[in-house]
C-alpha cells in the first residue's frame, strides 16, 4: 500500500483502500480501478490523497475480466426489475461508467507515439 497525493495518482491504478465522505456514503471501493471519471469526482470533493496498491499496472486482460465481473454484478443485482425502464436505465448508466474506466485504463497502459521530429517531410513529400 502507498499513499498518494491525488495530483499522482493515475488511471488504471487499484484502490487499496475504500474511499468514503465524511458522512460514510461509499465514493470507490477497494479493489476499483482508478480512471479519470474517478479523479475528477475527487478532486471537485477535495479529496488531497488516496491510499493505492503498490505500482501494479494491470494487464488488458486483467481489466476486461475485472469489468466482466462487475457486469454481471450489476446484472444480478437489476434482475428483479428487468421490466421498469428507469431501472434499466440505471443498470446500464451504471455498466457505461464501468465500461468507460475499464477503456480509460486500458488508453493508460498504451504508450503514446513519440511525436515526429520538426525538421521531418510531410506525408506524399
Amino acid at each position: 500500500m502507498k499513499r498518494i497525493a491525488l495530483e499522482q495518482a493515475q488511471p488504471g491504478q487499484i484502490l487499496a483502500n475504500k474511499i468514503q465522505r465524511a458522512d460514510g456514503v461509499l465514493l470507490a471501493a477497494q479493489g476499483a480501478v482508478v480512471s479519470e471519471a474517478l479523479l475528477r469526482m475527487l478532486t471537485r470533493l477535495n479529496i488531497e490523497t488516496i491510499v493505492i496498491e503498490e505500482e501494479e499496472k494491470l494487464t488488458a486482460e486483467e481489466l476486461e475480466e475485472i469489468f466482466q465481473k462487475r457486469r454481471a454484478e450489476v446484472s444480478a443485482r437489476f434482475e428483479r426489475v428487468d421490466r421498469l425502464p428507469l431501472m434499466m436505465a440505471l443498470q446500464d448508466a451504471i455498466i457505461d461508467q464501468a465500461r468507460r474506466a475499464r477503456d480509460e485504463s486500458l488508453a493508460a497502459l498504451i504508450p503514446e507515439a513519440p511525436a515526429p521530429p520538426a525538421d521531418a517531410p510531410a506525408d506524399g513529400a
